[in-house]
Parts: structure tokens; C-alpha cells; sequence
């Protein structure tokens, strides 16, 4: 009993240490799992992952790019509120709007509402809506620019001059898109494949989307439209600040009513927009540099993605070590081997020669001999039949020509019968046969008697009898 309790506690003693090696040893596992994988979710993203990205919405208006920007880094409270807006399609949108200011939301997400399309579309494809708002809190100034070039590829290929209900200046090089009529918002749809002409990206083709329900395109041009939405509500308040790449916001404080102050850019009270971490409402960032940035405790996805390859590695050795020390893993070993026993040639072998030993005792091969001898018998009655009617038919055939002969020796052929007799002149003589048998049969049935075939007539001499 001591030896048994001493040999437990030392096995007890080296779980306990080794329990936060291995801690250890996976975390740091992790973190190197996640500087490998950080090319596409840690560091900043490449121009063509932006253009791909960027394609289907680059040809917004200006103040509709900066909602969708900004709600992109909220993407659970764009699902709520898409969802929100699902229920409440009985309502108009100036009243979903009214009612949508009580919820906890960030106002661009509320604005969007306004916009039912395209808050479907960021609510649909949640991978789109990630990669995007992650890129813009990554690098705000390298998504603009990203903008920036694809509306100047648009502008090349003479797309621009094709947008009826939108206002296209340049300012200091800078493609600026605003509605023409500023209390009415238009939505344009556009095939990303043909607007921006040749794609120089051909490792990231532009995401395409399906055209929205209710757009119409002109019989020229590469744009739907459909009608504008009526801005009744507190919609200009952000903006883009070309010339620093960022975005401006101006508070305003749930107001109501609408306003456009012109450039909001230059207003007084236009301010740098800033991450509100509550909004994100626990969705991790996509790596540990916006986690550390926005003090976020959640791990990042690319860590928890690390982490949960690590355990997944981890409880695959264990169950594979597991597997061999098992005496379960022994008798399948040994299952597999009598298994090989079963298949093995000499055992396919024997079994044939026991299969053979028994097809030859069994019952049937018993009926097949019985049927062999059935044959023989029956066979050797057809023998006896035949031989039987060889011998009647050679009785037939000597009463034949016992009668025949007297007749032609005493009695010349009658008059009736020249032609017959000139027929047999003309005949070819019969071939000579091994077989005399044969050949008798032949001329009997060929040559019957001229006493059947002659017909008689009424003057006609009859035949004496003997």
C-alpha cells in the first residue's frame, strides 16, 4: 500500500507540473501562430484586397460612403438594426427613423435605416462588412485613398459623366460625389465589372452584387436607378476630409431636423471621427493591434483562431497516444491481423478445397449424376428404337422387290407408261454410295413400283396371277 500511494502522489506531482508548461507552451504557441498569420488580418491590407472590397460602393455619394464606413465597425448593431427594420416595414421611414433615435445604436447605423438595401447588403454578407470595417480602423487614410483611385479609374473610362442624379466636382484632384438635389438621396447601382474599365487587379476580382429590387437603368449608361429617399431627418452630419484622409462628424445631439450646413468640412464644429468601443458590443477586432488600441479584453479573432488550432492539435495527440497505449488499440491490431489471416492466399485455398470436398458429397452433384444416367438410359432406348425400325424397314423393302421382279420379266412396259420410261433413260445414273442401306431407301422412294403410279385403262392387258 505505501509503494502504490508513494507511486500515486509522484504521478500527481508531475500533473501539477506540468499542467502550467503546458499553458504556457500553447499560449506561446499562439502568439506565434498569430505573427504568421497576420498577413492579411494583422497588417495592413494590400491595394487590390481595398479594391476588391471598395468596388461596389466607391461610386456612392460622399455622405452615405461615410455611414457605411462607420457602421462597418459596428456589425453586430447593423444586423439589430436590420433586423429591427424587417419587423417594422409597415411604417414609413420617417417614423421607423423616429422611433430607431430610442435605440442604443451609433447614428450612422440609425441613417442606414433610411437606406433598406444597403443595410441588407452589410447585414447579409457579414464577412464583407468585417474585412471592411477592419481596414478602416486600421489605416483610415489608406481606405480613402483606395476611393479616391478607383473613382479616378471610373472617371478614365468616361463613367462618370453617366451619373445623372449626382453632382461629380473635383476639388484639388479630389473626385467629390454629392447628390444634385441636397434634401434628396439617390442610390446608384452599377456592375463593378464594366464602371471602373480595365481591372488592373486581376488577383482580386471586384465583388459583384446582384441588382437591387425596383432599379431601372436608362437604355444607356452603366447605372440603376431608383426613386431617392426624402432626407427629413438629421442625416448631414459626417463628411470626408480628402486633403487629411479622414473622416469629420459634427454632434448633433439627436436633433431632429434637417440641416445642411453647406461643407461640413469646413464648419467649426466638425470634428475627427473617433471608434466608439461600447458600439462594437463584444464582436472581437480582427487582431491584436485594434484589440490593444481600443483596450478591448476580448482576444482578437486571428488569437482565438490560433488558440483554438492549438487545443484542436493538442487534443488530436492525446487521442492518438491514447489510441496506442489502449488494449483496445491492441485488439483491433490483432482483429486486423486475423483479418489479414482471413484474407491471406492459403487460407483462400483451403477454403476452396473444403468447397470443393463439398460439391462432391453434396446433394446436388448426386442429382447430377442421377441426370447423367437418366440420359445414358434414355439414350440407349433410342438406339434400340432405331435398330428396330432398320430392321422393319428392310423386311418392307425385300416384299417390295420379291413383287416387283416377275412382273417386269413377263409383262413389257404398257403404252401409258413411254414417258416414264423415257424420263428414266434421260436420269442420270445414281451415284455409287458406302452406304447400301441408304441408297436402297432412296430408290424406293424415288422409284416406287410402276403397279402404284401407272394408271389403268379400260382396254388395258391385266396382269396374270400366279
Amino acid at each position: 500500500m505505501n509503494r502504490l500511494k508513494k507511486y500515486c502522489c509522484s504521478w500527481i506531482g508531475a500533473l501539477v507540473m506540468a499542467i502550467p508548461l503546458m499553458i504556457a507552451t500553447s499560449f506561446a504557441n499562439a502568439q506565434d501562430y498569430d505573427q504568421k498569420n497576420s498577413a492579411f488580418s494583422g497588417s495592413q491590407y494590400s491595394e487590390g484586397q481595398l479594391a476588391q472590397m471598395l468596388a461596389p460602393i466607391a461610386l456612392y455619394p460622399d455622405s452615405l460612403l461615410t455611414h457605411i464606413l462607420i457602421a462597418a465597425t459596428y456589425p453586430l448593431e447593423v444586423v439589430q438594426a436590420h433586423r429591427w427594420q424587417q419587423s417594422k416595414q409597415h411604417l414609413s421611414t420617417q417614423k421607423q427613423i423616429d422611433k430607431a433615435e430610442d435605440k442604443d445604436w451609433d447614428p450612422s447605423v440609425v441613417a442606414l435605416i433610411a437606406f433598406p438595401n444597403v443595410l441588407q447588403k452589410l447585414s447579409e454578407d457579414l464577412n464583407w462588412t468585417q474585412s471592411l470595417g477592419d481596414a478602416f480602423l486600421q489605416d483610415e487614410a489608406q481606405v480613402l485613398a483606395s476611393i479616391q483611385m478607383l473613382r479616378q479609374e471610373a472617371d478614365n473610362a468616361n463613367s462618370l459623366q453617366q451619373m445623372e442624379n449626382m453632382q461629380v466636382t473635383r476639388v484639388s484632384n479630389q473626385i467629390v460625389i454629392e447628390p444634385v438635389r441636397k434634401e434628396i438621396v439617390y442610390v446608384p447601382y452599377y456592375d463593378p465589372r464594366t464602371v471602373y474599365g480595365y481591372w488592373r487587379w486581376y488577383n482580386y476580382p471586384p465583388i459583384y452584387w446582384a441588382v437591387y429590387p425596383g432599379y431601372v437603368r436608362p437604355s444607356y449608361g452603366h447605372f440603376y436607378w431608383r426613386a431617392g429617399v426624402h432626407i427629413s431627418f438629421n442625416y448631414y452630419f459626417s463628411a470626408f476630409h480628402w486633403h487629411k484622409r479622414h473622416v469629420v462628424v459634427v454632434h448633433h445631439h439627436n436633433s431632429h431636423k434637417y440641416r445642411h450646413r453647406g461643407r461640413i468640412v469646413t464648419s467649426h464644429g466638425a470634428k475627427r471621427w473617433t471608434h466608439k468601443p461600447q458600439h462594437r458590443r463584444g464582436v472581437a477586432y480582427s487582431n491584436n493591434a485594434l484589440r490593444h488600441k481600443y483596450n478591448s479584453h476580448h482576444p482578437s479573432r486571428a488569437q482565438s483562431k490560433a488558440l483554438r488550432h492549438n487545443e484542436r492539435k493538442h487534443i488530436n495527440r492525446n487521442n492518438s497516444l491514447e489510441r496506442i497505449k489502449s488494449p483496445q488499440r491492441a485488439k483491433s491490431h490483432e482483429r486486423a491481423k486475423s483479418h489479414e489471416r482471413v484474407k491471406s492466399p492459403e487460407h483462400i485455398k483451403s477454403h476452396e478445397r473444403i468447397k470443393g470436398q463439398m460439391r462432391v458429397n453434396s446433394h446436388e452433384r448426386i442429382k447430377s449424376h442421377e441426370l447423367s444416367k437418366g440420359y445414358d438410359r434414355t439414350k440407349s432406348q433410342m438406339q434400340t428404337h432405331q435398330q428396330i425400325n432398320h430392321k422393319r424397314e428392310q423386311q418392307v423393302r425385300s416384299k417390295l422387290d420379291s413383287s416387283s421382279k416377275p412382273h417386269h420379266k413377263q409383262n413389257s412396259q404398257p403404252k401409258a407408261n413411254k414417258n416414264y420410261s423415257n424420263r428414266q433413260k434421260h436420269q442420270s445414273p445414281p451415284r455409287h454410295s458406302t452406304k447400301p442401306q441408304q441408297t436402297a431407301r432412296s430408290q424406293a422412294s424415288r422409284n416406287p413400283s410402276p403397279r402404284a403410279q401407272t394408271p389403268r385403262s379400260n382396254g388395258q392387258h391385266k396382269p396374270r396371277k400366279d
